[in-house]
């Protein structure tokens, strides 16, 4: 092959044009990636720096929470803080909304004109911090979460409502720097102070109702929420016990409602058939029968009939008495034929049924009443009315009482009364088989008709199904014979509305 020298020179020219092109196609990608890492780096910090101001105006509404509130308690002192709230500063918005506070025992003594306003943040991002009625509110669409929570709390021991609102009035507009707070006025209800044996009702009309519903689901439990009107921007509230009648008038009435994981997908339980509130505790009804029976037993006066042998039909209406646990075996069948009368049950102890518990109602509205002070275990049995309905037999526990149904075939048909003011605190059931951290526990083959009041439930079984009575409905059942009485629930209420002035210096 032979070479020409005019080819040699073409080739050279034609490399060095390559060379040429690529030096600057390596420029323009060197300054292209040094405006990409300079705008990604630019971006991060500005980014920080939001983040930083975020951060640092959440912890002055914190703050400015924390000093309104002590100054609507001092005594028209007025107090100054060095507020951060960022370049834009903050919005005071007065009368944004209201808070109302009703029961059936008040009358026309409704505490109805308590106004409340806002301060309020917004982000770069459009996240808006605020300040309402002593709670700290961080809002980004609609999602509303609690930053601080407002000193507003209901004790179910001591039945008292503490429910001081604050609300903020003066310039529109507050920039960092010295911001003054002052106490212009404080309203007290010293007329409507005490509730007799009522419950008491919150309605919350605000933008922010959100953040109040997680609040007092948190503070009170779900079954502090009655209602939500997203249209009306208004929540409901309600503390205290609810009306006995209310009691069977659905399948579960519960003071924790259960999650999805606590009940199985495929568990025969009706969403709308469950719902919450809290309802007196039994303890110390059962605590007065029982001590009630065992003086008598002791003074010769004994009332109660002994009941040792649970294979046997009782045809003798009136009150048995059983000192120790009572057990009815999968082979045994204890019948109370109270088609002539009402029967009562007292045990001072555990009741396991894995035999038969039958109440002959003989279609009649008498009623079989069991009172127990220890745990309740339905395990493979039946508990259930001959020509009758669920309101023939009733069971009633303490709030410590572990109740579980099955497994293997259980049968349940009449009322559970066992509710629990504290949280169950995940004990585990002491009844139940296999692993359970509620108050009653349902696994594997159990049908139960009627109405249970507890805590707190567990079903996790495809094969459990609970269906309500319809007869529970509007039901005129008693609790307790007339002789005995719970102490009158009292709902004390401590309810004041401030207003406080907040102006720049």
């Amino acid at each position: 092959m032979v070479f020409r020298r005019e080819d040699d020179v073409a080739d050279s020219e034609t490399r060095g044009q390559s060379t040429l092109i690529g030096v600057v196609l390596l420029i323009g990608m060197v300054a292209t990636l040094s405006l990409t890492f300079f705008f990604v780096a630019g971006d991060a910090v500005a980014s920080l720096e939001h983040q930083a101001e975020d951060e640092r105006v959440e912890g002055a509404f914190v703050e400015l929470s924390q000093q309104l509130q002590t100054a609507s308690s001092s005594n028209d002192i007025s107090r100054t803080i060095d507020l951060d709230v960022g370049q834009d500063g903050a919005v005071v918005r007065e009368e944004t909304g209201n808070i109302t506070v009703n029961s059936d025992a008040l009358d026309d003594d409704a505490i109805d004109d308590m106004t409340i306003g806002t301060i309020e943040y917004e982000s770069t991002d459009g996240t808006v911090l605020a300040y309402e009625a002593g709670a700290v509110f961080r809002e980004k669409g609609n999602e509303t979460q609690v930053v601080s929570a407002p000193p507003i709390h209901y004790d179910l021991v001591t039945q008292t409502l503490t429910l001081p609102v604050v609300t903020a009035t003066g310039d529109d507009r507050l920039g960092g720097g010295d911001v003054t707070f002052s106490k212009h006025e404080t309203k007290t209800f010293q007329d409507a102070n005490v509730v007799e044996n009522e419950s008491v009702e919150i309605t919350i009309q605000s933008e922010y109702y959100r953040g109040w519903e997680s609040f007092f689901r948190t503070e009170a439990g779900d079954t502090s929420v009655q209602s939500v009107d997203h249209d009306n921007q208004t929540l409901e509230v309600q503390v205290g016990y609810l009306d006995i009648e209310d009691a069977y008038e659905d399948g579960f009435l519960l003071a924790e409602r259960p999650t999805d994981d606590d009940i199985h997908q495929n568990a025969d339980i009706d969403e709308e058939d469950i719902e919450t509130g809290a309802m007196p505790e039994l303890d110390e009804i059962i605590d007065e029968i029982v001590d009630d029976i065992i003086d008598d037993v002791e003074s010769g006066e004994e009332d109660a009939q002994s009941l040792s042998e649970t294979d046997q039909t009782l045809t003798d209406t009136g009150s048995y008495w059983v000192d120790d646990d009572l057990e009815i075996a999968s082979e045994d069948r204890l019948e109370f034929d109270i088609s002539d009368g009402n029967s009562t049950v007292v045990v001072d102890g555990n009741v396991t049924v894995s035999g038969e518990l039958i109440a002959d109602a003989a279609e009649t509205d008498h009623e079989l009443k069991l009172y127990t002070t220890g745990n309740v275990h339905i395990d493979a049995g039946e508990v259930s009315v001959t020509d009758g309905n669920a309101t023939n037999l009733q069971f009633y526990g303490t709030s410590d009482a572990h109740i579980g149904f099955g497994t293997g075939g259980t049968t349940y048909e009449g009322t559970l009364y066992a509710p629990r003011d504290s949280p169950w605190d995940g004990q585990e059931n002491e009844v139940y088989p296999t692993e359970c951290q509620a108050q009653v526990c349902m696994q594997s083959n159990v049908e139960v008709t009627g109405a249970i009041v507890a805590r707190s439930l567990d079903a996790h079984s495809s094969s459990v199904t609970v269906e309500h009575d319809p007869a529970l409905i509007d039901n005129e059942i008693s609790l307790y014979s007339e002789e005995y009485e719970l102490p009158p629930q009292l709902t004390y209420l401590n309810v004041a509305h401030h207003e406080i002035g907040v102006r720049n210096n």
